[in-house]
């Protein structure tokens, strides 16, 4: 009869890493309290946004800041929800562009167009139509990427099991949704933007878990560590053997998302602190959760082999009297 075990071993492994553990717990339940209560960063990427733009000369663009706060007062009377204000072109070609969330009806952009060239000093007719601008991710590309990983996570486990154990295939499976969770709840509570970038790092998140479980395992595998009943010691040394190529891992996306933010275009700076998330997230998963989730399910067949060897040595002793 199989039984699990959470022997003196795995005691020993979490005593010894249990203040991450702890840290990772309280990010993950943080982050899914706060997406529970406010959802992740809704901008423009995920509702679209609407556009316009008022064209003023250089005396009223030096006066940016205070037409903006006139523009956000106008706007907020029709919960509109002002994005950004923003300016394009210089001296008497300037023009301020505005980004505005919510929708709002034909007669209130009219309203909203004479309010706001009567406050910057301008014609009505230098404020153009209002455009709506679609979403750069759909519900589709939602579906797409959960099925994507969702994919990516079974494959994995089914191999899991067949290669290696039960526990390394529920060990690859919880590691893979603790990350995602884990990476969101960072995402959550900083109030990060949502991009198509933000669903690209989720399934690569996920494909290096994957990978970083199988290299531990296989290398458990190959040394016989897999059959140990000593569990830190086993996955202990495992890691010793793969820590090297995690880290050269997470030290790379470490330094891509530091080029990100010497380099990159301002409108995608965002995605340097998504690429540092992802590198933590994929040393405290790998480290540290599929080893305690492993070390905590693996399961042992004691009582049937004990069963076996009774049955062998009472079957030696009946030809012996024969």
């Amino acid at each position: 009869m199989l039984r699990r075990d959470f022997t003196k071993s795995n005691k020993d492994y979490f005593n010894k890493n249990k203040i991450v553990l702890i840290c990772v717990t309280v990010f993950l339940l943080v982050g899914i309290i706060i997406g529970s209560i406010f959802g992740m960063n809704s901008n423009f990427e995920i509702k679209g946004y609407h556009e316009f733009s008022v064209s003023v000369n250089a005396s009223q663009a030096k006066e940016y800041s205070k037409h903006t706060e006139q523009i956000n007062v106008i706007l907020n009377k029709y919960d509109a929800n002002l994005d950004t204000v923003s300016i394009a072109g210089e001296g008497d070609n300037s023009q301020f562009v505005v980004r505005y969330l919510n929708n709002v009806k034909d007669e209130q952009e009219i309203e909203i167009n004479k309010l706001i060239a009567e406050k910057i000093g301008v014609s009505v007719e230098s404020v153009t139509e209002h455009n709506f601008v679609k979403p750069i991710v759909e519900n589709k590309d939602y579906i797409y990427t959960a099925v994507a990983i969702l994919l990516m996570i079974v494959i994995a486990s089914i191999f899991a099991y067949i290669r290696y154990n039960g526990a390394s295939c529920v060990a690859i499976l919880l590691g893979c949704i603790l990350g995602t969770l884990g990476f969101m709840s960072l995402g959550t509570i900083l109030r990060l933007s949502i991009g198509m970038s933000y669903f690209a790092m989720l399934v690569m998140l996920n494909m290096l878990i994957i990978y970083a479980s199988i290299n531990l395992f296989e290398t458990m595998h190959k040394s016989s560590w897999l059959m140990s009943d000593d569990y830190d010691t086993s996955i202990t040394s495992a890691l010793k053997s793969s820590k090297l190529r995690m880290s050269i891992i997470a030290i790379s996306l470490m330094i891509i998302g530091l080029l990100f933010v010497l380099i990159a275009p301002t409108t995608v700076k965002y995605i340097s602190l998504n690429i540092m998330f992802m590198a933590v997230t994929l040393l405290a998963v790998i480290w540290y959760v599929v080893p305690f989730v492993w070390s905590v399910l693996i399961t042992r067949c004691r009582k049937r082999i004990y069963k076996v060897k009774a049955s062998v040595v009472e079957d030696q002793k009946e030809n012996k009297d024969n």
